[in-house]
């Protein structure tokens, strides 16, 4: 099925450094967009703010799309969440319930980190390269759930059975494709109900950091820019995607109440 996709390349590794490492280099050595970059393993799986995935070896999607979007295209920021939509739709697709989104990137199974993305961009002259990278846990060891310091899962545990690497990639990669699409002629505005349906915490009080700033408040939902929404003491606040995401923690209904 991955072979059937739209894609100028299709490169599998058994062990890599990082995915989207790895799709920086072809880019630079000239490869055509769209490209597809999978690992059985990374070596130096990467997150947002600069934290390591663990990407222990077939345990998991380690995996990068690149694209060539258009320069202008507005919003670019938000298409970290147009990718968290689409994994989350292809995963559901495939069978895998109780799903939910965490602002602005992540996914939940059952309450649990299930999966996270990492966009990176890449200007050459006066073209745009964007790379989308994936991880999700497919089927991970109890020891490295255990010492990963927060609640995760895995497809195996919502699902009950394997699912194969190839079917959840070319899933994702359909679904992406898409709405990237769908995303560059209509902007997020058409992902904004299917976003606040899915939000985790829509209606419940978090705090929110950016760098060394907290905010603390009751999530609204998102706006048409992708931008969190949450209601403050002192009114509502915008927070916007950009280069540096925000975290975003749940607070206890007791401690809320202080």
């Amino acid at each position: 099925m991955l072979h059937q996709l739209p894609l100028e390349r299709l490169v599998a590794y058994e062990r890599v450094d990082s995915t989207n490492s790895e799709a920086l280099r072809l880019l630079r050595q000239g490869q055509a967009c769209p490209f597809l970059v999978l690992a059985s393993q990374q070596t130096d799986g990467r997150g947002r703010r600069g934290r390591r995935w663990e990407s222990p070896p077939g345990a998991g999607l380690y995996y990068t799309l690149a694209l060539e979007v258009d320069r202008n295209m507005q919003n670019i920021a938000a298409l970290s969440l147009v990718t968290a939509l689409s994994v989350c739709s292809a995963l559901e697709k495939l069978g895998v319930k109780k799903l939910e989104l965490k602002w602005p990137n992540d996914l939940l199974g059952d309450a649990r980190k299930l999966s996270g993305i990492l966009l990176e961009r890449l200007s050459v002259g006066s073209r745009l390269f964007v790379l989308i990278g994936v991880g999700v846990n497919l089927n991970l060891p109890e020891s490295i759930k255990c010492d990963l310091g927060q609640p995760v899962t895995d497809v195996k545990a919502l699902l009950g059975i394997d699912l194969e690497v190839d079917r959840v990639a070319a899933a994702i990669t359909i679904k992406l494709l898409a709405n990237i699409k769908r995303f560059g002629e209509n902007g997020f505005s058409d992902f904004v109900a299917d976003w606040n349906s899915r939000d985790a915490y829509l209606g419940k009080q978090v705090r929110v950091q950016v760098n060394e700033s907290v905010s603390q408040g009751e999530i609204q939902g998102v706006t048409a820019l992708g931008e969190l929404r949450l209601r403050t003491e002192s009114g509502e606040q915008v927070i916007s995607t950009g280069e540096i995401m925000p975290s975003v923690r749940l607070i206890a209904s007791d401690e809320a109440m202080k």
